[in-house]
């Protein structure tokens, strides 16, 4: 029997469910895109509320919870694919991708953490293949601008040409005197918990890449490289070009790029970029760095403080509970139980720019770069409006590209999903991110 849905969106009256659910609505009901879906979540009465609420006019309603596997496995039977917005995912994603993997359904959510991306990589990477089924974590902010971005700018250097370096720098346009945190304490939860088991993460990072290598020999290897070596300051540094402060970033970035380089570095092969064989794969994979960038001096001095509040808090145990009780106060407001207000959601945007560097003659790369590019994301509100739209998008890669994608099933992050697809693939993600907002953009090239 085929699924009633096509996608359920599960932890749909969470803060954030709640507008990824809207934004499918809105693409649903505008025929944008044609599909049958669902809201789900454990209370039939907050869901039948939250339709109300948003006016949305989804096909059903699903109830199931994370704490009843019965109810999760029928929710992933019902639907194609699941979309997963229930955070922190190191409490409560496991339960779903199990579900998932036995049910044979796709999944993706929107999980920043890279100890429960290397987890579920660990515990159903062979069992998601065998199932056919496909999960992709971190489609949100600020990974597929991250992951999806570096190829894009990566693309922009055409054969013989390569990619060397590719340094990323989130920027944002936060209202000034407009009531509201940036982010919702969820967020700030998951950062806490991930600080404080940073050794775990470690520990299983290394079972993980033992168990890769182990089932493909040289398939944890680091791909080729050229040009120096790619170095990410601490900050605050000045970035001219920007006229902004940056900081390296301390969120997920790295890990989820680096997990898609390696991920496509070990398939073998791979397409060039105007969709031919090139049996090297170099273009996609150029050295990455992450940063993160504030305006003013002022703006600079409070990051570096409330950045090292954090860090001398997160590492004791008194230190996490009081971050996890007073999220307001100790993020400098950054981060509030009701989140980021309707006017502060509306009124925000992104914009994520990438300097490329490296040669036109990739066969002969060395020395001094003589070929740049710049490249940009942008779009409206990141942690919410963005990621919704984001989120979307990925979910309608696994539904309208999955075959040309090449891949039975697995654990991935966007970069590897899209990437495995070659140029064609990610242009068309690149396109579809285009349509609803989230635009890629070419700014400068030399």
């Amino acid at each position: 029997m085929a699924p009633a849905y096509d996608l359920v969106v599960f932890g749909a009256t969470g803060y954030t469910g709640e507008r990824v659910a809207a934004s499918i609505d809105a693409l649903a009901k505008a025929g944008t895109w044609r599909l049958k879906w669902a809201v789900g979540g454990r209370s039939r009465a907050k869901l039948d509320a939250l339709c109300a609420k948003r006016g949305l006019a989804p096909t059903g309603v699903v109830v199931a919870d994370t704490d009843d596997a019965a109810s999760l496995k029928a929710m992933a039977s019902s639907s194609r694919v699941v979309m997963n917005c229930t955070g922190p995912y190191r409490f409560y994603g496991e339960p779903v991708v199990a579900a998932c993997v036995a049910a044979g359904a796709d999944y993706v959510d929107l999980c920043g953490e890279p100890e429960f991306i290397d987890r579920m990589q660990l515990k159903f990477g062979v069992p998601a293949v065998l199932a056919g089924v496909l999960v992709v974590h971190a489609c949100a902010f600020d990974s597929v601008p991250a992951d999806v971005g570096c190829l894009f700018t990566a693309l922009q250097f055409a054969p013989p040409a390569r990619c060397a370096h590719a340094m990323m720098y989130h920027t944002a346009d936060w209202p000034a005197g407009v009531k509201g945190a940036a982010g919702h304490a969820t967020t700030f939860f998951a950062a806490v918990h991930g600080f404080a088991n940073v050794g775990a993460t470690r520990r299983q990072r290394k079972e993980l890449l033992a168990a890769l290598e182990a089932r493909v020999p040289g398939s944890t290897k680091e791909a080729p490289t050229v040009g120096p070596k790619l170095k990410v300051a601490t900050g605050p540094t000045w970035v001219a070009k920007l006229a902004k402060y940056a900081f390296r970033f301390p969120g997920a970035d790295v890990a989820v790029v680096r997990t898609s380089q390696r991920t496509l570095h070990s398939l073998g092969g791979s397409l060039a970029a105007d969709g031919g064989k090139d049996g090297t794969k170099q273009f996609l994979l150029p050295q990455y760095g992450a940063a993160f960038c504030v305006t003013s001096t002022m703006s600079a001095w409070m990051v570096a403080a409330t950045g090292a509040l954090f860090n001398f808090l997160a590492a004791r145990a008194w230190g996490r509970s009081l971050l996890l009780r007073f999220p307001q106060t100790l993020s400098a407001g950054a981060f509030s139980h009701e989140g980021p207000s309707e006017e502060m959601l509306a009124k925000s945007t992104f914009r994520t720019v990438f300097f490329g560097a490296g040669y036109s003659d990739g066969g002969a790369a060395g020395g001094a770069f003589d070929r740049r590019v710049t490249c940009s994301v942008s779009g409206p509100e990141p942690g919410y409006i963005a990621t919704a739209l984001m989120f979307g998008a990925m979910a309608r890669t696994l539904l309208d590209d999955r075959a040309g994608l090449g891949l039975k099933g697995g654990v991935f992050t966007p970069g590897a999903l899209v990437g495995s697809g070659g140029a064609p693939a990610i242009r068309r993600l690149v396109e579809r991110l285009g349509a609803v907002g989230v635009k890629f953009t070419v700014d400068e090239e030399s």
